[in-house]
């Protein structure tokens, strides 16, 4: 009995100790497994972070890179969704591979946009020669054909043959090809006449009276594009039979040519857009043009030869188009034999238009126009400014080019 009694007081403080060392391990162990489950949790949220920035490159800013004028600069794919990993290695590698692919989209463009140049101006020079050959021999045979009825047709392809080389004047704006004349200085309503034979409703368009003023040389191929894409978009693009208004206003430093046209309201987000081609402060490409080819080369005109062009809302509830000229760009006075106002070969109730002397006076015409907007052939209220509400638009819902 005493045995025990001893045994038990020896054994007292050794179960005490491994008591405590059970509270220790027990300790220690829930700890570490605290710790690792921080642990986890940091590492599951670094993956979760990597994961969505992941998913941004590929959503938001690879799109952006692709679709930006400028791909080869990745600034304009936007920063990173978490700034933080920017210090990282995975950071640094996500920003590498954005260097990578803004070289890769920009060499694709380039040689996509070249190969696209290449191919239009191929198609296009043969067309030029024949459209120049065309032109020369319809001027001839105005000139020398007194039957009615040879006359009126020789005007209407001749005519055609105009609107044809306008449209190929546009296409070699795009191609960033000069469109300027080797002829000297010209009247300003040379140029507009110019202009006008260029639209395919021809008929519908008024101008105004005569001024003295002259349009330099370098320019007056260029204006005279550019008047007549506004007057054809005026003409196309508006109540049908009404008139197409073209009036000249002198403004501080310079003189605008104002094109008014008759219509419903253009919706506001299709007017915008077609307002914000018109400054041309971007060349535009080749192969992201679409179908706005028109006013796309009236912006890239305007930039390149120094005058301006606008969009604003017209007293009749169509498209104003503005086409302003430095005073630079202008001489003035000039005397100078006008051209004769383009005419139909056919006016009033039946009655023949054509007389005697039609054929020379078409012409002469037809010549003076080419003059106004055309090189020669190749061997082998005063307006307001943007922002206006409203503007013009076709019954049909036919969008300005």
């Amino acid at each position: 009995m005493a045995f025990l009694q001893d045994a038990s007081l020896i054994l007292a403080p050794t179960g005490l100790a491994a008591a405590g060392a059970a509270s220790a391990v027990a300790w220690y162990f829930q700890r570490a497994a605290l710790r690792a489950n921080q642990a986890l949790k940091e590492g599951l949220a670094r993956v979760k972070i990597r994961d969505e920035e992941v998913v941004h490159l590929a959503t938001v800013r690879l799109p952006a890179l692709a679709a930006s004028p400028a791909p080869t600069d990745p600034a304009h794919a936007g920063p990173l969704l978490h700034p933080q990993l920017g210090a990282t290695p995975f950071g640094m590698a996500l920003q590498g591979l954005m260097k990578q692919t803004a070289t890769l989209v920009g060499d694709v463009r380039h040689r996509a946009e070249t190969a696209a140049h290449d191919q239009v101006q191929a198609l296009l020079q043969p067309l030029a020669g024949m459209v120049n050959r065309q032109q020369s021999a319809m001027v001839q045979v105005l000139g020398t054909a007194t039957d009615e009825r040879v006359l009126a047709h020789a005007f209407t392809v001749d005519h055609t043959a105009t609107l044809l080389s306008q449209r190929m004047d546009i296409i070699r704006v795009l191609l960033g090809e000069d469109v300027a004349s080797g002829h000297p200085d010209l009247p300003l309503m040379t140029v507009l006449a110019g202009a006008r034979s260029r639209v395919q409703d021809y008929t519908r368009v008024q101008t105004a009276a005569g001024r003295e003023d002259a349009v330099r040389s370098r320019v007056a191929g260029p204006v005279a594009v550019a008047l007549g894409e506004l007057m054809e978009n005026a003409a196309r693009h508006s109540t049908p039979k009404s008139p197409v208004s073209v009036q000249v206003v002198e403004v501080e430093g310079g003189l605008c040519v104002v094109v008014d046209s008759i219509g419903p309201m253009l919706r506001q987000a299709e007017y915008q857009r077609a307002a914000a081609l018109l400054p041309g402060q971007s060349r535009p490409r080749l192969t992201g043009l679409g179908g706005r080819l028109g006013f796309t080369a009236v912006g890239v005109l305007a930039r390149q030869y120094g005058f301006q062009a606008w969009l604003d809302s017209s007293w009749g509830g169509g498209v104003r188009a503005v086409l302003h000229l430095p005073r630079h760009l202008l001489v003035r006075p000039l005397v100078a034999d006008e051209p004769q106002q383009h005419r139909s070969p056919t006016d009033g109730a039946g009655t023949t238009a054509v007389r005697a002397d039609a054929g020379q006076r078409l012409a002469t015409f037809s010549r003076a126009a080419r003059d106004a907007g055309q090189a020669p052939p190749q061997p082998g209220n005063p307006p307001a400014r943007p922002g206006a509400q409203g503007a013009g638009w076709a019954a049909d819902g036919r969008e300005a080019r």
